[in-house]
């Protein structure tokens, strides 16, 4: 189509022929005024005039936005070629994208003469590159191995270009690490919805909450893809669709929709969720090319998705050990205040407070370096047996040396199992430390693990002096006990090399850094945790950081009494009537009858089969502490006295009045044995 020109050139009009007729590009020529006084753009208007009418000038003048128009008053005044963009918005239908390149006309003398404009409809190429670009990005996501965060990532790139709305909505039994069995899927099933997402990164407005369980209706794009696991594309939706109606209201669906994309999300074969793109009113329906995409995009997720699911089982299991072998941590006892901080980075850290009789608090800190489920299992079996071995009251370097054993005989039986290159029994390392109340003393033994910390508490604490054994799972070994005193109020601060493992150039050892950020954190024994692992923790991310602060204060005088007995039967006689005296005063009278007759025993036992000197004491702690001390070594145990024997029953009765009852042997056996019970105390 062309505006008769009196003098046209023939090769001209050829060329603007063959471009009108065999070329999408229009060509648009305007005078000094700007007015359009010819056009050569059959294909491009009858192209868009198949979605907005007849293709005239008209048409083309709608094309021309003030932005257009701008761009060729500035060629036609400054006389250089310009770009730009036009959108197209017609009413009632979807938007188009034009290049729009404007360029000077001179005339033979080279002054301005007019403007001429070529227009390309570059709708299918931006459609094209945004589906490229969106399976592009769909291969970026998966940096985490959380099946929510994966999904948010999805929904926001696929809203970036794809569709104007996506949300994910995950089957419950997925989330719980389960996949459904194959088949049909029932009516209602399950599904939580975990993410969604617009254009912008702004969230879905829905009625509906991310994070809120419910059922799919079951009719429609959704029934169909969960029930046949295949994508599902609706191009034209209302009102009157029911199924949509209902998600709508319901919240699980936009209001103005009219047109999605269902696409069940597969994991190893199995389905974990749906996702589902819309796009509203006014925008393009979507295509089979965009079907296509979708699905391209969320099969790439879906295998990431389940990797995710499965670190998240896997996860879930290995904390279940981690908590469940044992039972969990006392934090504190009457003479130990503590606080634990814990940042996990892969291994598998612990800590543990512990009452020993005597009132004694046994503090532990261990480490395994392994990871995952065999890494939580073989930590559970070291902390179940290490409490085993505590209550068998145990010094410090005795038990990590049964503690090795244990270990060397575990690793004997896993390295048969143990594939090539594979440690059976992972190296752990451990520190046990026992603080005693009543002389303000602490005995400690290391198998690898870093010396603790102490001093007076609000001061500066220095490390200890002590010797440290290899790890466990290395070989058997003999661990020396080290023994400290403590000021009347003291800190302790045990830790793992995780949290101590400074860069280089900081200028302090793992210790003195560790030191320094005590000595500057303030407030209680836990904020004090926090606020040194936020300091240390971040810089060290070479293994879990654990720190077991504790605060250690003597047991008052008042709450101890001592006896020095004879080693005759009168001894039994001075015991009773001593103990009686002091449950009095300790205002403890509904104790004393059995009381007295659990000192009885045990004071008997001690002249017949002990040595002298003979020592009772009585200690008031959390429970009602007895013990007798002699300098012989020979154990008491339980016998089971046949109906006719005289004696036989004295320690039988100590075991079932007790609340327990036990035997310590003084360090390295010299100086004899401590045989105590104990007594709850009543509310």
């Amino acid at each position: 189509m062309a505006v008769p020109d009196e003098n046209p050139d023939p090769l001209a009009e050829a060329l603007l022929h063959t471009l009108a007729s065999q070329s999408s590009m229009g060509l648009f020529l305007f005078d000094d005024g700007l007015d359009l006084v010819r056009y050569h753009a059959d294909q491009l208007l009858t192209a868009l005039g198949e979605e907005a009418g007849k293709a005239d000038r008209t048409l083309f003048r709608e094309l021309l936005d003030d932005d257009a128009r701008h761009l060729m008053r500035k060629v036609r005044d400054d006389l250089e070629a310009r770009h730009g963009y036009v959108t197209w918005r017609p009413e009632g239908h979807g938007e188009r994208e034009l290049s729009f390149a404007a360029l000077p006309l001179r005339d033979p003398d080279g002054r301005p003469g007019g403007v001429a404009a070529a227009v390309v409809d570059i709708t299918g190429e931006i459609d094209a590159f945004s589906r490229y670009d969106t399976l592009q990005r769909g291969d970026t996501i998966g940096s985490s191995l959380d099946v929510a965060r994966i999904a948010q990532e999805l929904a926001d790139t696929a809203a970036l270009r794809l569709a104007d709305t996506v949300t994910v909505d995950v089957l419950d039994s997925v989330l719980q690490g389960r996949l459904p069995h194959p088949g049909h899927v029932r009516e209602n099933l399950l599904v939580r919805r975990i993410s969604a997402g617009v254009p912008e990164g702004v969230r879905f407005p829905a009625a509906f909450p991310l994070g809120g369980r419910h059922g799919f209706p079951h009719a429609g794009p959704f029934a169909r893809a969960l029930d046949e696991r295949r994508s599902q594309l609706v191009r034209e939706a209302g009102d009157e669709d029911r199924w949509l109606a209902l998600a709508v209201e319901r919240g699980l669906a936009p209001r103005d929709t009219h047109s999605l994309i269902v696409v069940p999300l597969i994991g190893r074969g199995a389905l974990m969720g749906l996702a589902t793109f819309y796009r509203r009113a006014g925008s393009d329906p979507f295509s089979k090319k965009d079907l296509s995409t979708a699905a391209g995009l969320v099969r790439r997720v879906g295998a990431v998705a389940d990797n995710a699911r499965l670190y998240t089982v896997e996860r879930a299991a290995a904390q279940l050990l981690r908590h469940s072998l044992v039972p969990g941590a006392l934090k504190s006892t009457a003479t130990v205040q503590s606080a634990e901080g814990y940042v996990a980075d892969g291994g598998h850290a612990w800590c543990e407070v512990i009452a020993l009789p005597g009132a004694r608090t046994a503090l532990v800190v261990g480490d395994v370096a392994a990871g995952g489920v065999r890494g939580a299992a073989r930590m559970g079996q070291l902390r179940a047996s290490l409490l085993a071995l505590a209550e068998a009251d145990l010094e410090p370097g005795e038990l990590l040396s049964r503690l090795a054993a244990l270990t060397s005989r575990l690793f004997a039986q896993d390295e048969g199992a143990s594939g090539p290159g594979d440690t059976a029994f992972p190296l752990a390392t451990c520190l046990y430390l026992v603080y005693d109340p009543l002389d303000r003393s602490c005995v400690v033994a290391s198998a690898g693990h870093p010396a603790p910390l102490y001093g007076e508490a609000g001061g500066e604490l220095g490390s200890a002096a002590i010797e440290i054994g290899p790890p466990l799972g290395v070989e058997y070994h003999a661990y020396e006990t080290t023994r400290l005193s403590l000021p009347e109020h003291g800190e302790l601060a045990l830790y793992t090399d995780g949290l101590t493992s400074v860069r280089p150039g900081d200028g302090h050892n793992g210790a003195g850094a560790l030191a320094q950020a005590l000595a500057s954190a303030r407030g209680s024994l836990e904020e004090r945790c926090d606020q040194v692992l936020d300091a240390l923790a971040p810089q060290c991310p070479t293994g879990d950081a654990v720190l077991l602060l504790a605060h250690t204060r003597p047991l008052p005088r008042s709450n101890v009494a001592t006896w020095e007995l004879d080693s005759d039967p009168k001894g039994v006689s001075i015991a009773r009537k001593a103990c009686r005296r002091q449950l009095a005063e300790w205002g403890l009278t509904d104790l004393s009858f059995t009381t007295e007759l659990m000192v009885s025993e045990m004071v008997t036992n001690a002249v017949r089969y002990g040595r002298p000197p003979i020592r009772l004491r009585l200690i008031r702690d959390r429970s009602l502490i007895c013990e007798t001390h002699d300098t012989g070594s020979c154990a008491p145990h339980v016998r089971h006295a046949a109906s006719g024997d005289e004696g036989g029953r004295g320690l039988f009765m100590l075991s079932q009045m007790a609340a327990r009852w036990g035997v310590r042997f003084d360090p390295q056996g010299t100086t004899g044995k401590t045989v105590w019970a104990e007594l709850e105390i009543p509310e």
